[in-house]
């Protein structure tokens, strides 16, 4: 007699999704990547496709709001295209988007969580930032940006009237920070988060860039270039900026998604 112990057991064979998009980070950059996961985002709400995302960096799932709308994948899937490699199929939807429809998307899911406002609040403090309030903010990028920089910040100060300014400064360049404190106007006084000695914390690298960009999206001046991905980020997630005028961009580029 046989028994149901003896029978040989079937594995059965797992049924893999298909995907005709999806969305995994393909930079180490967090505002690169940050700036292609919205754009992703964007997209996939014009089109009106679920927004997968396998987020191997982690630079999304650990800091954002949960949300329904986003769907976390445990790996890479086997079938679809990558948004992250793929701008120009965003290009064909994001450019031809409404700015305001497109800032609405972005901000909408762009929502830091409790815990890292928490563990920003904890970095901020460290330099007796959580409570400053600033008049411009700037973006030093790229070699042979200070000049233009500075420009900006002239005309500023004279739309504004303002006798003096305080100014945050986002960078990773030491040298960029000191041209620009040799050659910017007296009158104006600067605060940065750039440290000279190699930090310790190892979250430091992205709580700096996530604090840099919290700090500028409060500010009602910029100053930075709309041809890169941080001044593309800081128009399309800013609290105080509601016209392209309140951003100098200085390397003379007009607002598009995707160049």
């Amino acid at each position: 007699m046989s028994s149901w112990a003896n029978r040989s057991v079937i594995p059965q064979k797992k049924t893999e999704r298909n995907f005709s998009v999806f969305y995994e980070p393909t930079s180490d950059n967090y505002i690169e990547a940050t700036l292609s996961f919205l754009y992703g985002y964007a997209y996939t709400q014009k089109t009106a496709e679920a927004y997968y995302i396998n987020d191997s960096k982690r630079f999304f799932q650990p800091l954002l709001k949960v949300s329904p709308i986003l769907h976390y994948l445990k790996d890479t899937p086997t079938s679809g295209v990558n948004l992250a490699s793929d701008s120009q199929r965003m290009a064909s939807v994001l450019n031809t988007m409404n700015l305001q429809t497109l800032r609405r998307h972005v901000q909408s899911i762009y929502q830091l969580n409790g815990q890292t406002f928490q563990k920003l609040e904890a970095f901020l403090s460290n330099y007796g930032m959580t409570k400053q309030t600033f008049d411009v903010g700037i973006v030093l990028d790229i070699s042979g940006c200070v000049p233009q920089v500075i420009s900006a910040v002239h005309s500023i100060q004279k739309r504004t009237g303002k006798k003096t300014l305080k100014i945050f400064a986002m960078t990773d360049s030491v040298d960029l920070l000191k041209e620009f404190a040799i050659n910017g106007d007296k009158s104006w006084s600067f605060v940065s988060l750039l440290r000279t000695e190699v930090p310790s914390d190892k979250e430091y690298p992205l709580y700096k860039r996530i604090a840099e960009l919290k700090t500028l999206q409060g500010i009602d001046y910029l100053v930075a270039r709309f041809s890169s991905p941080i001044g593309k980020l800081l128009y399309l997630t800013s609290e105080r900026i509601q016209m392209e005028s309140q951003i100098v961009s200085v390397d003379g580029s007009t607002w598009k998604a995707i160049d």
